[in-house]
């Protein structure tokens, strides 16, 4: 078993049985310590290429824009994010390189805490505004679908693929990877409806799962210009196999906004 087969191994039980099991609060707070770690790494990859970015008010920004968003919902995200686009450019004023790098700084630490912070809040939505049980279902199909379709891409990608994505940005994804990951994350869909007893219709969860399968490797691309930019290989090496939070967590920040709008836009929470 290689490292990326072993850490999943024991990664997943745990996030599985912290979900089902545990309060919601358990679920975010776990969510809001991956999201401060990947922000952590995305600062560092900056900082690495030259840029003037923070640390420590950047990642505080950010977990006021969690915590306020979970507690207050939407008027308490927009009052964070609106606060962190004034405070950030403000700090950027006491950096020590002041006023070398305070545009690119600012629009570093800014970037990191509304992409990842309004990706986490939604993330976290998908458990909180579910009625009952069905957050927990949520979520289980969320993850399923999206490292279903992750897997289903490396392994039919390293095997057949023939067909660049996308060269420069990451010259290993293929076409045919990308079609192996959009048949497993439909048979996950139809998976989790049966083994989940999620309540939507047939039409609905391949509408999820195309989203899903579109957004999941969309997110990763978004994550890998990113790593191209600042010439780093992995956002870190935290995680044995996998790199750092940043990517490991990449695909499923950006791909729960869209989802979360499909199912507030049709009814189907909340």
């Amino acid at each position: 078993m290689g490292k990326r087969e072993a850490f999943a191994a024991v990664a997943v039980p745990i996030l599985v049985a912290t979900i089902y099991w545990l309060p919601p609060i358990i679920f975010l707070g776990l969510l809001s310590a991956a999201v401060v770690l990947a922000a952590d790494e995305m600062l560092a990859m900056a900082r690495g290429a030259g840029v003037a970015a923070g640390r420590r008010v950047p990642l505080l920004m950010l977990v006021a824009l969690l915590v306020s968003s979970w507690h207050w919902g939407v008027i308490g995200m927009a009052v964070a994010a609106i606060t962190a686009v004034i405070v950030l450019p403000t700090a950027q004023l006491a950096h020590a390189r002041a006023p070398e790098g305070g545009l690119t700084g600012s629009a570093v630490t800014t970037l990191t805490v509304l992409y990842l912070g309004l990706c986490g809040a939604c993330l976290g939505w998908l458990r909180l505004v579910p009625e009952g049980d069905l957050g927990v279902s949520l979520l289980f199909f969320f993850l399923a679908a999206i490292w279903l379709g992750d897997s289903g891409a490396y392994y039919i990608g390293s095997r057949f693929g023939r067909h660049r994505m996308s060269p420069r940005i990451s010259p290993n994804k293929t076409w045919e990877g990308l079609a192996g990951g959009a048949m497993a994350t439909f048979a996950a869909a139809a998976a989790s409806k049966l083994v989940f007893g999620l309540p939507w219709s047939w039409g609905h969860m391949a509408a999820l799962a195309a989203i899903l399968a579109v957004a999941a490797p969309v997110g990763d691309l978004v994550e890998s210009q990113f790593k191209r930019d600042t010439r780093v290989k992995d956002s870190s090496t935290l995680i044995p196999g996998h790199g750092g939070l940043l990517d490991r967590t990449d695909s499923l920040l950006y791909a729960a906004p869209p989802v979360l709008g499909y199912l507030l836009a049709f009814g189907l929470i909340g």
